[in-house]
């Protein structure tokens, strides 16, 4: 039996840019874990699919944080599990006197202008444009909050987690009312154009294509090499960016990429990097929170997976900036990406197809 427990369920669609809304969920996750207990976990919307699992998430879970942007109101399948939540709310509000508008809480994702806010539905109930979105990230939204590489974006990004942990843990305890799976059928969407579908691959994003041109001369103009096959070594946690990282790189023309999971309770982290590199000519290794915590490692593990002169068919690309384990942090050249946009596809690309890659190792005190 899973031992967890969800906090909260995050609504939002896979559109709006699926690796930063999976990072912030799982960030917003870890906060709460460290907040309340190992046992708390969050349902994410589009990872749930449909059916009964999905069904029984949105009518038991206490708290819904709504990432709204102009995607997210033409989703009909948004607009239901808005629908449901505004139901409990006022269910609970029927039943037991009290206010429970704070287990919904909005969050603008991306800028969304007004005229693309959808009205009060036919039963009355209030709309998305009366409600107060959580948005004071200078009128850009959180989605580009969480680009910027500024100290003062990335203070105010912790700070909002933060607070939503403390939001969240505050209003699960007014014990929302639940709504049985018969009723939660008969609910309809609040809003939406789009069929009531629900996305199960990865929404498509614009990436490189491969049409590279040799510099113009000075520092370090090199022809790229020719497209490889690669592996990428991740933890479940990780899946939605290592499967963008795969469509990235093959719309870019690699002839295999083959996603190679971290089986932490099977194998060492060694053994995981060591079949990963078995399957492919090179290998990225997925860096992030959750990565350096999986398993049981000890120091040593990180040196002998990723450090040497025999070890550069590694490259080591982190999607958070959780400090590395020390000897990674001191040996091993990583690459951060900030996003998922076309410009950090072309990096990736460009740094798979490097012909001359930098050996893990062979700079000491490349930490970034």
């Amino acid at each position: 039996m899973d031992p967890s427990v969800n906090y909260f369920y995050t609504s939002c669609t896979r559109s709006d840019g699926w690796p930063a809304i999976s990072r912030f969920h799982a960030d917003l996750e870890y906060r709460l874990r460290a907040q309340e207990g190992l046992w708390v976990s969050g349902a994410l919307g589009p990872q749930m699919g449909s059916g009964q699992r999905f069904d029984r998430a949105l009518a038991e879970v206490g708290v819904m944080i709504a990432l709204g942007s102009p995607q997210y109101f033409q989703s009909q399948y948004c607009g239901r599990e808005w629908a449901v939540f505004k139901t409990r709310i006022s269910r609970h509000r029927v039943r037991t006197q009290k206010d429970a508008s704070a287990c919904l809480i909005p969050i603008l994702w991306e800028p969304v202008p007004p005229h693309a806010l959808p009205p009060r539905t036919a039963d009355g109930q209030e709309s998305p444009a009366e409600t107060q979105w959580e948005g004071g990230f200078g009128g850009n939204g959180l989605h580009q909050l969480m680009q910027s590489d500024s100290r003062e974006a990335e203070d105010a990004y912790f700070a909002l987690l933060e607070r939503l942990s403390r939001q969240i843990a505050e209003a699960r305890r007014i014990h929302l009312s639940m709504i049985d799976v018969e009723e939660l059928s008969r609910v309809r969407p609040a809003f939406g154009t789009l069929p009531l579908t629900r996305q199960t691959t990865s929404a498509r994003t614009p990436v490189y294509t491969g049409s590279y041109t040799e510099p113009s001369g000075g520092y370090d103009s090199r022809v790229p090499s020719a497209p490889v096959s690669i592996a990428i070594s991740y933890v479940g946690a990780d899946q939605p960016w290592a499967d963008w990282m795969a469509e990235v790189l093959e719309q870019d023309g690699h002839p295999s990429v083959t996603q190679v999971r971290w089986e932490t309770e099977r194998e060492s982290l060694t053994e995981t990097v060591d079949r990963a590199h078995r399957e492919a000519e090179r290998v990225i290794a997925l860096f992030s929170r959750t990565y350096f915590t999986a398993g049981e490692t000890e120091p040593l593990d990180w040196e002998r997976a990723f450090v040497g002169a025999d070890k550069e068919w590694l490259i080591p690309v982190q999607i958070d900036t959780e400090p590395r384990p020390l000897l990674v942090r001191r040996g091993v050249p990583v690459t951060q990406l900030k996003g998922s946009d076309q410009n950090e596809a072309e990096r990736l690309c460009e740094l798979v197809r490097d012909p001359n890659p930098r050996i893990p190792g062979q700079r000491e005190g490349d930490a970034r």
